[in-house]
């Protein structure tokens, strides 16, 4: 899901990274891309793993089955108004329950948020026991350097290819979402993806806007995203996961690296 960030009619621009608060050094290196725990691997000579987000879930069954299908990361969405919000410290619940912060657990909780400033957002993340923060309607252009968990910021993407606002700053992950009338995630809406192809080419990006298993392929084949995220679309009612969507998303995903050729 994702969220207007203002600046709008602005087209294409050139540009991601556990919830205490250790400080992060100064211009300390992103982590390394070696499992789902962190970030997908890049084999050498061979196509990279694409990282599958699970979004806007707000029961422990639906995140238990999302992980059980293969997705590396869960999202919960716990400041905006809607169906799909849901109290930090019931994440907090899902995230221990799962094994979420175990040495050696291989997924991570995102923490979504809507309009929230740096210590709010770090405030909740640490409630929820996040690993990440998912961003809307925040400036990344100031948000704080030593923050110290990894960020991934939402720009908008019109049904026309418009992105409405500038991307974050290059250590961010970009996640680029549906916007319809200044509203975005939950529209069940894609947008025309090869006009971000020059930007996933340069910077990580995070595709979202009404992915499911019947398209996730081909969105890849388009954009050869970092990660792509899905909500809407694998729900049996606002909310509530439809096992089979979520299953069928997750295949889909794994089976297009299959036979794809590097």
């Amino acid at each position: 899901m994702s969220s207007p960030g203002g600046n709008p009619g602005r087209a294409p621009a050139s540009g991601a990274s556990p919830a205490s608060r250790p400080a992060r050094a100064s211009g300390a290196a992103r982590p390394p891309r070696s499992s789902p725990a962190s970030e997908p691997a890049r084999a050498s000579g061979a196509s990279r793993r694409t990282l599958v987000k699970v979004c806007g879930l707000t029961r422990l069954e639906d995140a238990k089955w999302a992980l059980e299908c293969g997705a590396d990361w869960l999202g919960f969405i716990v400041r905006t108004d809607g169906p799909r919000r849901i109290e930090p410290d019931r994440v907090a619940a899902i995230v221990d329950e799962l094994g979420g912060n175990a040495q050696d657990s291989r997924w991570r909780a995102v923490a979504v948020m809507m309009g929230a400033g740096p210590d709010e957002a770090l405030a909740l993340a640490q409630r929820s026991h996040a690993h990440r923060v998912q961003l809307h309607r925040a400036d990344a252009s100031r948000w704080p350097a030593d923050f110290p968990l990894p960020c991934a910021f939402a720009v908008g993407v019109t049904p026309e290819g418009i992105l409405l606002a500038d991307q974050p700053p290059a250590q961010h992950l970009l996640m680029l979402d549906t916007s319809i009338g200044g509203h975005e995630g939950g529209t069940g809406r894609v947008w025309p993806w090869p006009v971000a192809r020059s930007i996933a080419e340069r910077r990580d990006v995070l595709l979202a806007g009404g992915l499911h298993a019947g398209n996730v392929a081909e969105a890849i084949q388009a954009l050869s995203p970092f990660g792509v995220d899905a909500a809407s679309q694998l729900e049996s009612r606002p909310g509530i996961k439809d096992p089979e969507k979520v299953r069928r998303y997750v295949e889909a995903v794994r089976m297009r690296e299959t036979t794809s050729t590097p």
